[in-house]
């Protein structure tokens, strides 16, 4: 579930659109709530741009878990194509290693962890489990309501479905904002992941929340930001 929610945090940041510029760079915090209870730990997120690629770092520092959060692809008018993605992380002393290597001649991803490597083919196209979400920003910009993405993602390309299903302010650490409401379609799944974007910080992530089950429940809230627009 950890993987998973960290996943969906990394992203939803950068994209171009009749309606946004691009960003440049962002620098973001957020605040981790377990069980209803605030828990102590550093999250932040960065992204920074070079011409058309972007660079994306996740971490977070928490003395249960840390994680740490790469992904670099390229991105113009609206089109993410990945390059690479890895995730490290440490919980109870235990360390996991993933990584993601896309060949586009080839139309092949490579995916590496302690298991080996495997290759699986991406002729319709895959992201990685962050640049989807910088192509499902653009749509929401664009109006869409229904956004539906494959991800290369344990070992192999499955589809992802969102669906924007409300609105609603959400309290910040800068301020409130009025929010769409995005679930993930999980079908008859209890498991249940919503994030917030609010459409006056450029369709910017504010908040996440992940319900596994009745014991587990994580909220992760927006508490610091700053960011550049290309100019």
């Amino acid at each position: 579930m950890t993987k998973h929610l960290l996943w969906l945090l990394a992203a939803v940041f950068a994209s171009s659109s009749a309606f946004a510029q691009d960003i440049d760079h962002l620098s973001a915090e957020y605040s981790v709530i377990l069980n209803g209870d605030k828990t102590r730990g550093v999250n932040t997120l960065k992204i920074d741009r070079n011409n058309d690629r972007y660079n994306v770092h996740f971490s977070l520092a928490h003395w249960l878990l840390d994680v740490d959060q790469k992904a670099s692809f390229t991105w113009k008018n609206c089109n993410a194509i990945p390059q690479t993605f890895s995730y490290k992380t440490k919980y109870l002393g235990t360390r996991n290693e993933d990584r993601l290597v896309f060949d586009q001649k080839t139309k092949m991803v490579l995916f590496q962890n302690k298991d080996g490597d495997k290759l699986v083919p991406i002729k319709e196209g895959a992201f990685d489990p962050v640049s989807f979400f910088f192509e499902a920003r653009c749509d929401l910009m664009a109006g869409k309501t229904t956004l539906t993405y494959p991800v290369a993602r344990d070992g192999e390309i499955k589809m992802t479905t969102f669906k924007v299903v409300g609105k609603e302010i959400v309290n910040t650490g800068i301020g409130p904002y009025e929010s769409l409401i995005v679930e993930r379609d999980r079908g008859n799944s209890k498991r249940k992941t919503r994030f917030w974007v609010a459409p006056k910080l450029d369709y910017q992530l504010v908040q996440i929340s992940h319900d596994e089950n009745r014991q587990l429940s994580v909220t992760v809230t927006l508490s610091k930001l700053s960011y550049t627009l290309v100019k």
